[in-house]
């Protein structure tokens, strides 16, 4: 069951246009150029995706659109589907499940930070109101942090299958794994900080949910092939100091949704269009920065 996660999965950036409106042409265009370079699944409606900034109609329309054409690439799709009201969560979820997806990535609140009881609480509910597969998501930067012995607890829910991890502790991270490895049944942890890929994959870590593969998908899977697939860690290592560049810039910089896209625009040609309010825009000196510091124009080519 976990094998169809152990992948990179993109938290793909969502295009939108001027006036607000998807643009399912360059969403579909940008899937099928990561796939075709060798991703095997995508992260819908991410932190990266904007999720925050639509109503639940745009959500749940966005998935029904997205979601087949993805699958019909044979890539497996995760959406993130975290709400205040557990309500909405599992209504989102019903949604993304019905169109085809095989999980939803869920916080636990982000605004009232919960105790370790009223997250085990939150889980339980929407483990037992929705048939979809729950990607747990691990971040105490924006909420209550999950402890051990609280995951521990969750890996016995049945849709529980993985967790994201985004602590940006590699301590954490490796409790994690090392618990999932004794859970009853199968249970996954994905790398939730770029910066750490490569300790997260030596210690365990299954795949990666990643802002850089929007930009470097091939170099991305092939990283993920050499440490999962062909278990040559020497490999990753040089894989990984070519991406670290870039993977330093994505969980670093202030605007990482805005540079993903500026990059996708500027460097590959995707019409990504704006991003919606809150973020505002990149200015000239932010765009230099982006460029210089990632050094992407280069590895691009590579």
């Amino acid at each position: 069951m976990v094998d169809k996660f152990a992948h990179v999965f993109p938290a793909m950036v969502t295009p939108i246009g001027e006036d607000g409106s998807f643009r399912y042409d360059v969403a579909k265009k940008h899937a099928k150029w990561m796939i075709d370079q060798g991703i095997g699944g995508i992260g819908v409606l991410m932190a990266a995706g904007e999720y925050q900034s639509i109503t639940l109609e745009q959500h749940k329309a966005y998935c029904n659109e997205m979601i087949p054409y993805i699958k019909s690439l044979g890539a497996s799709v995760i959406v993130g589907c975290s709400r205040e009201r557990v309500a909405d969560v599992v209504e989102l979820m019903e949604n993304a499940r019905l169109a085809g997806a095989d999980a939803a990535m869920v916080l636990p609140s982000f605004y009232y930070h919960p105790d370790q009881n009223e997250i085990l609480a939150h889980y339980q509910y929407i483990n037992d109101h929705s048939g979809l597969d729950i990607m747990v998501y691990n971040n105490p930067n924006v909420t209550s942090g999950i402890s051990a012995e609280t995951m521990r607890k969750l890996y016995t829910l049945d849709h529980v299958k993985m967790v994201k991890d985004a602590s940006m502790e590699i301590d954490i991270m490796t409790d994690f794994i090392l618990d999932a490895e004794k859970a009853e049944h199968d249970v996954g942890v994905l790398c939730g900080c770029d910066y750490l890929l490569y300790p997260a994959y030596a210690t365990g870590a299954i795949g990666w949910i990643s802002m850089t593969a929007n930009i470097l998908p091939r170099l991305s899977a092939e990283f993920h092939r050499a440490m999962i697939v062909e278990k040559d860690y020497q490999k990753g290592l040089e894989i990984y100091k070519k991406l670290y560049p870039v993977v330093n810039m994505t969980e670093r910089f202030n605007k990482p949704t805005q540079a993903v896209k500026y990059i996708l625009e500027k460097v590959y040609g995707f019409e990504e269009g704006v991003c919606l309010l809150p973020r505002c825009g990149l200015n000239e000196e932010e765009k230099r920065i982006i460029l210089e510091k990632s050094h992407i124009e280069e590895l691009a080519k590579a």
